[in-house]
């Protein structure tokens, strides 16, 4: 447990030197969030939902995203290229130490970027929150979990940092606007709203949207559990077989 914490802390130390993460992680959700509520505060989205309703779970997926890709799968690249997983192989902490801070630390990343978003909706904006706080904490962990493994089979493939940042850069637009995340897909043309069936973030938006009104353990929600564990199991498999934390 001790090695855990200390590699923890290595981990949140690195996660807060690193501007690119702290942009995508903390700062784009928060001011999209906050540009689009001052637009669109009046519409109403897909199944009668407010603005609020439809779209803090949107931001925070966004957040889900960019933790797993930038703060994760990119930092996971850039300690390994500059040698420091190989450093601590001469050090008593052993991989399963490392593996679990680098998932504190995204969880972290996630839960103080969540908090971000109902401020600004709760102080900002005077809007209620969630009444069902505890689907939601499930739809968000799971969801975090699911994009994790996506994380680290981006750190997988990349074997430097710039393809990793590469990787990212290029998944960052169809997630954020075709998953619903950013544009509602009723507006899109049907071929980009057909697209939108193979962005991972669509099936995390209309997840953590159930959990947040209510209706994570609604029918209507199977099949969007059921895609996201299929991911989660699928990445898994593929990360456990591929992944290596030294060159």
């Amino acid at each position: 447990m001790h090695s855990i914490l200390t590699h923890t802390k290595m981990e949140l130390k690195l996660f807060f030197r690193e501007t690119l993460a702290l942009l995508f992680t903390f700062i784009v959700p928060a001011v999209s969030f906050i540009v689009f509520a001052i637009m669109f505060n009046g519409v109403s989205y897909g199944g009668g939902l407010d603005y609020f309703q439809a779209y803090i779970p949107s931001m925070i997926g966004i957040i889900i995203f960019t933790t797993a890709f930038f703060s994760m799968g990119l930092q996971v690249v850039i300690n390994r290229e500059k040698g420091i997983y190989k450093r601590l192989k001469g050090t008593p902490l052993n991989q399963s130490a490392i593996f679990s801070a680098t998932i504190v630390k995204g969880f972290f990343a996630i839960y103080v970027g969540a908090v971000e978003i109902l401020l600004i909706a709760k102080f900002g904006f005077g809007t209620n929150l969630t009444e069902h706080a505890f689907q939601f904490f499930l739809a968000l962990t799971f969801c975090s979990v699911t994009f994790f493994s996506i994380g680290f089979i981006v750190s997988s493939i990349a074997k430097r940092m710039n393809t990793a940042l590469g990787i990212a850069l290029i998944a960052m637009y169809p997630m954020m606007f075709l998953s619903g995340a950013t544009v509602p897909l009723e507006t899109l043309p049907e071929v980009l709203q057909n697209v939108s069936h193979f962005v991972p973030l669509t099936y995390v938006v209309n997840v953590l949207r159930d959990g947040w009104n209510g209706t994570l353990f609604a029918s209507d929600a199977l099949l969007d559990l059921g895609v996201l564990a299929g991911i989660l199991i699928v990445s898994a498999i593929v990360g456990m077989k591929y992944f290596k934390w030294t060159d």
